[in-house]
C-alpha cells in the first residue's frame, strides 16, 4: 500500500471548492441563482423525456452502487477496497449531515439562504446526504475506468445529480457541496488506508524492457541506501537530483552489456510536478516549465540526451522508452567507471579538471542548451585506466531546456562559479571562469551571483553561501572594475509575496463583510471635501518635520529642501519596503552620498527612528493629561492584565538569565548603541540641535494625527485629538510589525478596527480611513517618484 500524493492535493482542492461555493452563494448571489434558472429551464422538457419517477430513480442511485461494487469487490477478493468503499460511504454522509447541522445552528443569513429549496411558505438547507456518499464510495475505491460496475455507477449518479438540480429538489451550490464533500472524504478514506501501488515492479518490469528490445538477465537496483527490493548497494551512478524523483537500476543483458534503467513513477509525478511548478513560479531561470505528465518527462529526457550529445557533451545517451503499469521505464548507457566531483578532495581539483569542466558547458551553451541544476554531482570525472584526467561526463540534463534564453545560459554560468567555489577559494573559482568566458561573457554574471540563483545542493556545500557569494562578486569587481555586482531581482513569487496576497485578501473580506454600502454612499454624499484637502496639506507640512529632525541629528550640515525632497521621495521607496524602512532607507542613502561613513550615517537614521518613536509616547501622554480627555477614565486594571505583565517581565528576566539568549540578544543590540550612543553625546551638548530635532518629530507626529482627524470631520464624524492619536499609533504599531509595502493591510485594519471600538459605524470607520491612507500614503506616491527622479539626477540618492 502506498500513500499518494495526488490524494491529498485531491483533499485540499475539495476543501478549497467548498469555501469557494460558499463564498460565490454569499458574495454572488445573483449570479448562483442566474445559473440555477437557466439549469431550471429545461425541467418541463427533461418531465416530457424522463419516464422513470424521480423518488424511484435516487432509490436506483443510493442501492445500486454500494450493492453492485461491493459484491464485485468481495467476489475478486480485494476487501480491502471494499472496506475502503464503506469508509468512503460513511464519511460522506457524516461530513454532509454535520454540515447542515452547523448551517441551521449558526444560521448564517445569506449562506443558509443560497443553499435552501424554498417551497410554499419554509423552506430547507438541501445537501444531499445520498450523492455525498455515492461520491464517497466510489471515489475511495477506484477511478471510474477500472471496473464496469464502478462506471455504471457513476453514469447513474450523474443523472440523479443533473434530475434532481433541473427539477429544483436540489439547489445548485447545494449539490456542488455534496459532490465535493464525497471526492473530499473519498481522497481522504484513500490517503489515510492507502492504496495499492501501480508501480511497474519485477514481472511488469521485466515485461516492459523487454518491449524496448532488450534481454535482461540481472537487474539490481541502485541506492545509496539499502532497499528491500534487491538490497543493492551501488551509489554514485546517476545525479541525486533526478534520482532522488524516480527508480534506479543496474541492467545486465545476454550480450553481457551493462545498462541503466530509469524508472520514473505516476504516484511521485505529482510531487515532482508540484516542487518544479514552485521553482517555476518562484525563479525566472532556475527552472523550466514542468512536465505535467511521465509520457512528457520520459519525451523531454530523450530530447536532452540527443541534443546534448548532438552538442559534443559527454553525457550517457537514452536507448529506449516503454511504458508498465503506471510507469515509465527509460534504458540508458550506463556511465563508465568514474567519481563525482563532489565527493573529490580539494587538493584533487586541479586546473586542467576545472576548465574541462568548463569546456563541456560551453559546448552545450554554442547550440543554446541550458542544463539549469548544474551541482558537483553533475560533473563524473572517468576513472578508466586509458582515460585522461581530463575526461568529464555531465549529468542530469533532465532539467535542462533547449533553444533557451540569455538568462538562463548566464544562470549555468552563475551556478558553474558556485559550484566550483565548494571545493576551491573564490579567487581561484573566479580564476577559472576568467580562463573559459571572455570579459562579455564574464562580466553580467555579477547580479546573478545570490542565493536564488544557486541550487540547494550546491548551497549545502558552501561553508557559507551568501558569505562566499559576496567573495565572488568582490573578485569579479576586481577583475572587471566596471561590471555590475548589485543583486539583480530574478524571483517571480517569494514568501513575502504571498504574505502581502493574503494580508490584502484578509483586509478585503474583512472591508466586505463589514461594509454598509447605503451608509457609505450616504456619509460620501454628506461629506466635505475641504476637510480632505486639509488632511492631504498637513501630510506635506510632516515632511518638513522630518526633514528637520534629520538634519538635526545629521553629523553634516544639509540643505533643508534637499532633505525635504529626500522625504518627499520616501512615499515613492514606500512602495516597497515596510511601513518605517522606507524612509530609514532614502535617508541613509543621502547620507552616504554626503560622504559620511556609512556606520555614522546607520547610527544618524536610528537615532531618528528612536526619537521619533520617543515623541509619539511621550505626545500620548501629554496630550491626555493636558486635555483631561475621559477616553481612560474608565481604565481599570484586571487581573488578566497583571497576568500578562507578569508573563512578560518573567520573559524578560528569563532571557537576561540565560547565557546564551543573553548573549544572542546583546550580539543584536550591542553594536546598535556603539554606533549610537556617541551621536546621543554628541546630540545633548548642542541644546539647539537637540530641540530642532524634537520639534521636527513633533510636527511630524502632530501632522499625521491631525490629518487623521480631519479626514474623520470629512465625515462628519466628531473624533477627538487624543483618540485621533491613539488610532494613528495603534496603525503604525501594526504596519512596523507587519513586512508589508508601507504596512498595507495591517494598518488598515487595525485603524478602522480602533475606530470601530471607538463607536463609529464599520462601513463609515472604514471609508475614514481610506481617506486618510488616500492622502497620506497613495497620491503621494506618484510625488514621491518625480522626487525621487530629481534627485537621482542630481546626484543626492
Amino acid at each position: 500500500m502506498v500513500r499518494n500524493l495526488s490524494d491529498l492535493v485531491g483533499i485540499l482542492a475539495c476543501a478549497l471548492g467548498i469555501a469557494l461555493v460558499c463564498l460565490m452563494v454569499v458574495y454572488a448571489h445573483n449570479t448562483t441563482e442566474g445559473m440555477a434558472a437557466d439549469v431550471r429551464a429545461f425541467a418541463v422538457l427533461l418531465q416530457r423525456i424522463l419516464f422513470v419517477p424521480q423518488t424511484v430513480l435516487e432509490m436506483i442511485v443510493i442501492l445500486f452502487p454500494p450493492v453492485a461494487v461491493g459484491l464485485d469487490l468481495l467476489l475478486r477478493r480485494y476487501p480491502v477496497v471494499a472496506l475502503r468503499g464503506l469508509m468512503g460511504l460513511i464519511g460522506g454522509i457524516v461530513v454532509a449531515i454535520l454540515l447542515v447541522f452547523v448551517l441551521a445552528a449558526l444560521n448564517p443569513e445569506a449562506l443558509v439562504t443560497g443553499l435552501s429549496i424554498h417551497r410554499g411558505t419554509g423552506s430547507s438547507i438541501t445537501i444531499p446526504t445520498y450523492v455525498a456518499a455515492i461520491t464517497g464510495l466510489l471515489t475511495a475505491v477506484a477511478t471510474p475506468a477500472s471496473r464496469p460496475t464502478i462506471t455504471w455507477s457513476w453514469n447513474l449518479l450523474w443523472i440523479s445529480v443533473v434530475v434532481a438540480v433541473v427539477t429544483t429538489t436540489t439547489s445548485l451550490p447545494g449539490m456542488a457541496i455534496a459532490l465535493l464533500v464525497g471526492r473530499m472524504m473519498g481522497y481522504a478514506v484513500r490517503y489515510g488506508l492507502g492504496v495499492a501501488s501501480r508501480r511497474a515492479h519485477g514481472t511488469a518490469l521485466v515485461e516492459g524492457i523487454q518491449r524496448a528490445g532488450f534481454a535482461p538477465v540481472r537487474i539490481d537496483r541502485v541506492s545509496t541506501v539499502r532497499v528491500s527490493e534487491t538490497g543493492a548497494t551501488l551509489p554514485g551512478v546517476q545525479t541525486p537530483q533526478f534520482f532522488s524523483d524516480h527508480r534506479l537500476y543496474v541492467m545486465r543483458t545476454l550480450a553481457d552489456r551493462i545498462y541503466n534503467v530509469i524508472v520514473l513513477d505516476g504516484d511521485r509525478q505529482v510531487m515532482s510536478v508540484t516542487v518544479r511548478l514552485w521553482r517555476y513560479l518562484r525563479s525566472r531561470a532556475v527552472e523550466r516549465r514542468p512536465a505535467l505528465s511521465l509520457r512528457q518527462t520520459a519525451e523531454r529526457t530523450a530530447l536532452l540526451s540527443y541534443t546534448v550529445r548532438s552538442a559534443g557533451v559527454a553525457t550517457p545517451a537514452v536507448l529506449a522508452i516503454a511504458e508498465a503499469e503506471d510507469s515509465m521505464i527509460i534504458v540508458r548507457e550506463a556511465t563508465p567507471p568514474s567519481v563525482s566531483f563532489a565527493d573529490l578532495e580539494p587538493e584533487q581539483v586541479t586546473d586542467e579538471i576545472l576548465d574541462a569542466m568548463w569546456a563541456q558547458i560551453l559546448r552545450a551553451h554554442r547550440c543554446g542548451i541550458a542544463h539549469r541544476t548544474l551541482t558537483p554531482d553533475c560533473f563524473r570525472l572517468s576513472r578508466e585506466p586509458d582515460a585522461p584526467t581530463s575526461a568529464i561526463w555531465v549529468l542530469g540534463w533532465e532539467a535542462g531546456d533547449v533553444a533557451s534564453p540569455e538568462l538562463a545560459l548566464r544562470i549555468d554560468l552563475t551556478q558553474m562559479i558556485a559550484l566550483i567555489a565548494t571545493k576551491v577559494d573564490p579567487a581561484r573559482a573566479m580564476a577559472s571562469a576568467s580562463r573559459a568566458l571572455t570579459e562579455e561573457q564574464l562580466a553580467p554574471l555579477g547580479p546573478l551571483l545570490q542565493i536564488p540563483a544557486v541550487p540547494k545542493p550546491t548551497r549545502d556545500r558552501l561553508t557559507a553561501p551568501k558569505e562566499v557569494l559576496a567573495k565572488l562578486r568582490t573578485e569579479l569587481a576586481q577583475d572587471i572594475p566596471d561590471a555590475p555586482v548589485s543583486p539583480a531581482q530574478i524571483t517571480r513569487v517569494g514568501v513575502r509575496t504571498i504574505i502581502m496576497t493574503v494580508l490584502l485578501m484578509v483586509v478585503i473580506v474583512v472591508v466586505l463583510t463589514t461594509f454598509n454600502l447605503t451608509q457609505v454612499v450616504e456619509a460620501i454624499r454628506g461629506s466635505d471635501w475641504r476637510w480632505a484637502v486639509g488632511a492631504f496639506g498637513f501630510g506635506l507640512v510632516g515632511y518638513a518635520g522630518g526633514a528637520m529632525a534629520l538634519m538635526a541629528f545629521s553629523p553634516v550640515k544639509l540643505s533643508f529642501w534637499r532633505v525635504y525632497a529626500c522625504q518627499v521621495s520616501a512615499a515613492f521607496v514606500a512602495l516597497a519596503a515596510p511601513a518605517g524602512l522606507g524612509p530609514a532607507a532614502i535617508n541613509l542613502r543621502m547620507l552616504v552620498k554626503k560622504k559620511v561613513p556609512t556606520p555614522v550615517a546607520a547610527a544618524t537614521v536610528a537615532l531618528a527612528q528612536v526619537a521619533n518613536v520617543v515623541v509619539v509616547v511621550l505626545t500620548l501622554v501629554v496630550l491626555t493629561a493636558v486635555t483631561g480627555s475621559a477616553l481612560f477614565s474608565g481604565f481599570e486594571v484586571t487581573p488578566g492584565m497583571l497576568v500578562a505583565v507578569l508573563v512578560v517581565a518573567v520573559a524578560v528576566g528569563v532571557v537576561f538569565v540565560i547565557p546564551r539568549s543573553r548573549a544572542w540578544l546583546l550580539a543584536r543590540i550591542g553594536p546598535l548603541l556603539r554606533q549610537t550612543w556617541p551621536r546621543l553625546v554628541e546630540l545633548f551638548s548642542s541644546p539647539y540641535r537637540l530641540a530642532l530635532g524634537i520639534l521636527g518629530n513633533i510636527i511630524l507626529v502632530a501632522s499625521y494625527i491631525t490629518a487623521l482627524q480631519w479626514a474623520a470631520f470629512a465625515f462628519k464624524v466628531d473624533l477627538p485629538y487624543v483618540a485621533a492619536a491613539i488610532v494613528y499609533l495603534l496603525g503604525t504599531s501594526a504596519g512596523s510589525v507587519v513586512p508589508t509595502p508601507g504596512g498595507m493591510g495591517a494598518i488598515e485594519v487595525a485603524e478602522s478596527a480602533s475606530l470601530v471600538s471607538y463607536g463609529v459605524n464599520a462601513g463609515i470607520a472604514a471609508s475614514v480611513i481610506l481617506l486618510f491612507r488616500l492622502v497620506t500614503y497613495w497620491i503621494r506616491i506618484p510625488l514621491g517618484w518625480f522626487a525621487y527622479r530629481w534627485m537621482s539626477r542630481t546626484g543626492d540618492l
